[in-house]
């Protein structure tokens, strides 16, 4: 029987597609282990947007932005944690913060306005290393994404299939869930099977590789991905000349150097390539030692800010602004298709919602900007920004 498991596991190897047809069919059949247990129903993550209204105050219902820490900003209540937790038990948490504070009773409305994206990175000893595009609100599991990127390849070393994550709490660490794959193919039991979740790595080694002694993997938007020889005296300037450069999808500013502890888990290292590259700071020029991670995430995962574009302008709506110099209020709206012709775009509005949960309003004079094109007098936007070019006539303009 152990014999024909091997056979087994390694035809399902040549046959890759075949195997992901299988696992789509009977997925819903399988029981997961515990983690894959544990996170559903589905977990609030980092970058999620939730809706969220309270019965007794009806003010208060708006599109909050989890935070990086897990946390958002709610309102007169103060930042509330609330990452990790189901959208019922964060409901729950959230009334007793009010009825602790504010409320005799309260009453908290949860659903997900918009769910956190980012790539799956598999890379590796499986027939085709790659990205796999993925939303919080997605089911995949280590399995599937092995299997979508050709399977276990010949040299594997199944057993020590590592699953980096981000670790809960906004810190900048990672941690590492060991999965013993070739187990799961051997004895076609795959209880232990893990759900994944949005910007994580998974690392399948190669067999007899001794890992962290004399190799670093890069990872990302590089020329070159993969395991490279470590030889000392290494540094970001040469992991990047050595993986073939920075691809044109790169966030220069959010590169990362994942460092092994003795936990198992991953300190993580920030390096700023623009600095490095565009303004010379050697600071940035970090050594790497044996086992490091480089990573080079894209800029198409990051959590773009959303800003309501209301009043009179010819695309109204919420819109994912990408962060940088050209997210600002007439860049906006000249983007969306400027202005109606009942405009009054001498005083635009933007409302904001402050840290401490206090409101306050800034006028902009767009139709000025835009037609001195003196856009060094524009105004960036932030995240839930409410933006209204008001008509001719209304406000007591």
């Amino acid at each position: 029987m152990k014999n024909g498991g091997f056979q087994l596991a390694a035809w399902f190897r040549r046959v890759p597609a075949l195997l992901a047809g299988c696992l789509a069919l009977v997925h819903g059949g399988w029981a997961l282990g515990q983690e894959g247990a544990d996170s559903f129903p589905r977990r609030i993550l980092s970058g999620d947007r939730l809706h969220i209204s309270v019965r007794e105050q009806p003010d208060m219902a708006k599109v909050y932005a989890v935070a990086g820490d897990g946390s958002i900003d709610f309102a007169f209540a103060g930042r509330v944690v609330i990452a990790e937790l189901t959208v019922d038990e964060a409901a729950r948490k959230l009334e007793e913060v009010l009825e602790e504070r504010f409320f005799k009773e309260a009453n908290v409305d949860i659903s997900i306005a918009n769910f956190v994206e980012g790539d799956v990175l598999v890379t590796g000893a499986v027939g085709s290393p790659g990205i796999i595009p993925f939303r919080g609100d997605s089911i995949l599991t280590l399995m599937e994404a092995v299997t979508r990127c050709g399977g276990l390849s010949g040299k594997a070393a199944g057993d020590r299939v590592r699953i980096l994550r981000w670790t809960p709490g906004g810190g900048m660490e990672r941690q590492s869930i060991e999965v013993n794959l070739q187990a799961m193919l051997d004895t076609m039991d795959f209880s232990r099977d893990q759900y994944l979740r949005p910007r994580d790595i998974i690392i399948v080694p190669f067999q007899g590789e001794d890992e962290g002694r004399n190799e670093f993997l890069a990872l990302g938007e590089v020329g070159s991905p993969g395991f490279h020889p470590y030889k000392p005296g290494l540094d970001v300037i040469k992991a990047v000349t050595m993986t073939g450069g920075v691809g044109e999808d790169a966030d220069w500013s959010g590169v990362r150097i994942l460092r092994p502890r003795p936990t198992g888990e991953y300190s993580i290292i920030p390096v700023d390539l623009g600095r490095l590259f565009s303004a010379a700071d050697m600071s940035m020029n970090i050594p790497l030692q044996q086992g490091d991670i480089f990573f080079v995430p894209s800029i198409r995962n990051l959590v773009r800010p959303q800003v309501y574009l209301l009043g009179e302008v010819n695309k109204p709506g919420a819109i994912s602004v990408n962060p940088g110099p050209n997210a600002t209020v007439a860049r906006l709206v000249l983007a969306h298709g400027g202005v109606t012709q009942f405009a009054n775009p001498g005083k635009v509005q933007i409302q904001r919602t402050a840290p401490d949960g206090s409101k306050k309003t800034l006028l902009v004079d767009v139709g000025r900007i835009l037609k001195e094109g003196t856009f060094e007098d524009d105004v960036p936007v932030q995240d839930a920004d409410v933006v209204i070019v008001p008509e001719k006539g209304l406000l007591g303009l």
